[in-house]
């Protein structure tokens, strides 16, 4: 009995020790991760909308009366980018819906409703079909394109070329595009307010 309730004792001392190492770990490694996260978002930023330096995400109050509206269902989070306090334009994540489900997007939109840049950050979509939404000779038709107006695929009488045989994946990307376009035009940046 007496091994027993040593061996018990030995065996909490050893798990109240790791527990402890575990949570110094955690509480060290957690700020360096974060900080990490926090970078590498600003890089993808950077890249989507590279007319700003600076970008300030917008609060949950900013965002409340658009988000309101369906058409910005999908937008998880946006961004204002700036350069010295002049706004550039929005930077949004937004889901859309592909042929393999769900199509994570980030977009940037200047001032002038104008697409800058766009990255695919996750999807489900068939590989070698619409799996080529992630290929820069899809994604380049997007840059400079929007400031007329709304976009579109070729065959839907739009000027952005769908890819062969992954139609449904090529219109979730315009329309994801559009939906952050539509958003900058809502919260009034630039010359997007009023559009």
């Amino acid at each position: 009995m007496r091994d027993t309730i040593k061996l018990g004792l030995i065996l909490m001392l050893i798990c109240a020790v790791s527990a402890g190492s575990l949570s110094y770990v955690y509480g060290v490694t957690s700020k360096i991760i974060d900080e990490r996260k926090a970078q590498e978002v600003a890089r993808a930023m950077a890249v989507v909308l590279p007319s700003a330096q600076d970008f300030e995400r917008l609060s949950a109050e900013e965002l409340a009366d658009v988000k309101a509206d369906a058409r910005f269902a999908g937008v998880e989070e946006a961004y204002r980018g700036s350069t010295d306090g002049e706004v550039r334009g929005v930077v949004a994540k937004v889901l859309s819906s592909g042929y393999g489900g769900k199509i994570a997007l980030l977009v940037g939109v200047n001032s002038d409703l104008a697409i800058e840049g766009l990255q695919v950050l996750s999807h489900s979509e068939t590989p070698g079909l619409g799996g080529e939404i992630t290929k820069p000779a899809f994604q380049s038709q997007f840059a400079g394109k929007g400031s007329s107006g709304p976009l579109a695929v070729n065959k839907d009488g739009g000027e952005i070329v769908a890819i062969s045989s992954a139609t449904i994946s090529s219109r979730a990307v315009v329309a994801g595009v559009n939906t952050v376009r539509d958003l900058a035009a809502a919260l009034g940046v630039g010359g997007g307010a009023g559009r």
